[in-house]
Parts: structure tokens; C-alpha cells; sequence
């Protein structure tokens, strides 16, 4: 079946129902497999508290996260891979996310690859570029209060 199908069909968050596909577990989260993966040996962790917001999920829970990602890691690595990415994608079901549910991706030897997600050859950013960019992140950032000395 095709990812695309699966996801027409589903009536229910896949990660909330998934207590037969675990690999390990912890009190808050759990390391499964992927149905539609992007490689044969691509794990998932998974809060088990339903959210889609990264900057929800509390600290505690965050560390069973990164907890079973780093043992996802090192299974990957017993089973001889060194290149690995795990990625995290935030927000609601659009563009670059199929599952509103918070989840990692821990995925052995896949190049994000070569190409932007307008479909184009990535480049390197010019000073410009650059310069507008941490512009943007300047006016958003928190602004820290001076110390007042006493």
C-alpha cells in the first residue's frame, strides 16, 4: 500500500495505537519501527502523550526521548552503520508532515540529499543571504535584560 493511501484511510493517531510495534520503552516514550520508512532499518521515537508541538513536550519527557533515540543509535551502529540522521519536524499535518503527533525519525545512511525543498540543487548561501537571515532571527530572539549590578 502506498503511504499516501495509508494516510486517506487512517481515522486515528497510528502512534497512540501502536503498542505491538515496540522495540524498547521507557515511562514516557517509545522506539518503534517505521511503517513507510526511508530506509529498511528507520526507528521512530515516540512521545506516548499525543502532542505536535515540539516545545510542548516537558522536560522529563524529552529525555525518554533522547533516550531511545541514542539506544536507536546504537542499534544502528551494532548493525554496522556510522551515517545516520535523526531528524524532527514540528507542527500540524501539511507540506513536511504527515502525522500530528511528535515524533523523531532516526534513519541509517540517508543523504537528506543534494536538493532543496523547492526541488532545486542546494548552494551555498551568499553574505547577503545570510546577513537578511540572521536579521530575521534577531528580530525574533528573546531579548535579554541587563544585569544590574548592586
Amino acid at each position: 500500500m502506498l503511504y499516501k493511501t495509508f494516510l486517506k484511510k487512517l481515522n486515528h493517531c497510528p502512534f497512540c495505537e501502536s503498542k505491538d510495534r515496540i522495540i524498547k520503552e521507557n515511562k514516557l516514550a517509545y522506539l518503534t519501527y517505521s511503517l513507510a520508512p526511508y530506509h529498511k532499518h528507520h526507528m521512530l521515537a515516540i512521545p506516548k502523550r499525543h502532542d505536535h508541538a515540539i516545545l510542548d513536550i516537558k522536560k522529563n519527557e524529552m529525555e525518554d526521548i533522547l533516550a531511545l533515540v541514542r539506544y536507536g543509535l546504537s542499534l544502528l551502529h551494532g548493525l554496522g552503520y556510522r551515517d545516520c540522521s535523526v531528524l524532527v519536524r514540528e507542527g500540524v499535518v501539511g507540506h513536511a508532515k504527515s502525522i500530528e503527533h511528535m515524533h523523531y525519525h532516526i534513519v541509517p545512511a540517508v543523504a537528506l540529499g543534494d536538493l532543496d525543498h523547492y526541488g532545486k540543487q542546494r548552494r551555498i548561501m551568499t553574505r547577503e543571504e545570510i546577513n537578511k537571515v540572521m536579521g530575521d532571527f534577531r528580530k525574533v530572539a528573546p531579548r535579554k535584560k541587563k544585569e544590574v549590578r548592586k
